[in-house]
């Protein structure tokens, strides 16, 4: 039986230092029935020169007309996938070889599953040391309760069903939670596969949107949990949990970017004990610190 084709997302934006990396660890995978689509968001480097150094007909080139929301780009690059199967690769992530070949549960599971998602590996940049993403079993089937108690996808693990994006699309607007937004939604509705194993390497480093950018990150996740619809069982059930996330993001980016001393009260009162303590570490840090250790938190 022919093998089904698996689309590789891939978006840019002058990702030209981690790149080939990433593209090799496409290249290198044991499961070869893929094409890769690439979508170059008017990056200013040499993105788009590494890019087409690899002479591969399955490596498929788009540049966007203007720089667009990263969101607006995935949205795009869903457009020109081809494949039974859609997987993301961030520009500055890798994959173990063994990659897509150990998702063959998932590619022969039935209507019900929608998505497949795995544990993985944080790769510190600064100090080039690995660390296991979590511990702990990841949980299969409907995982939305799961998920709206601590969100634990990583977008380059994830591989969903091609037959999904006609009616599920990124939410263009965001800049920093479209993934968790993509990912919620279908999962209120799909079933999911885990798998325990680590073969997908996440970069973690200086420039790392999310981690630069926390009052973006929280104005963007205040505005989701407004709009989400509390009677679904699910919601109501972990509304004080959203709620609680919300507050802790409240609390990094104005001690990121706000501190001042009325700020101890609203710590003191949050509700969790081991964020408490590391929001008092972040405090009684001094700012030059903070800056330096940003990506870290």
């Amino acid at each position: 039986m022919k093998k089904k084709l698996v689309s590789i997302i891939v978006n840019c934006y002058n990702g030209e230092k981690y790149l080939l990396k990433a593209l090799n660890s496409v290249l290198k995978q044991k499961y070869q029935n893929f094409e890769l689509v690439f979508v170059d968001n008017y990056s200013t480097d040499s993105s788009a020169k590494l890019f087409k150094s690899i002479k591969d007909p399955r490596f498929k080139y788009y540049k966007t007309q203007k720089k667009i929301n990263l969101y607006e780009a995935r949205n795009y690059a869903l457009k020109k996938c081809k494949g039974d199967f859609i997987a993301f690769l961030d520009s500055d992530d890798w994959w173990d070889k063994n990659f897509l070949s150990s998702k063959k549960k998932f590619f022969n599971s039935n209507k019900d599953y929608g998505f497949t998602f795995s544990n993985c590996f944080h790769y510190f940049e600064n100090s080039k040391k690995l660390k296991i993403f979590t511990k702990k079993k990841l949980p299969s089937g409907f995982i939305l309760d799961n998920l709206l108690q601590y969100y634990f996808v990583k977008l380059s693990t994830i591989i969903l069903k091609k037959k999904l994006i006609k009616s599920y699309k990124f939410n263009p607007k965001y800049n920093i939670i479209g993934d968790y937004d993509f990912i919620i939604k279908i999962a209120q509705n799909y079933k999911a596969i885990s798998f325990q194993d680590s073969l997908t390497y996440i970069r973690i480093h200086a420039q790392n949107f999310s981690h630069n950018n926390r009052d973006m990150f929280y104005k963007e996740f205040k505005d989701w949990v407004s709009k989400q619809n509390y009677q679904n069982y699910y919601f109501k059930k972990n509304k004080d949990q959203i709620l609680k996330q919300l507050e802790y993001l409240r609390l990094i980016a104005l001690l990121l970017n706000h501190k001042s001393y009325k700020l101890i009260f609203g710590i003191l009162k949050f509700p969790i004990g081991l964020l408490k303590f590391k929001l008092l570490i972040i405090y009684f840090l001094p700012n030059f610190i903070i800056k330096l250790k940003n990506k870290y938190f």
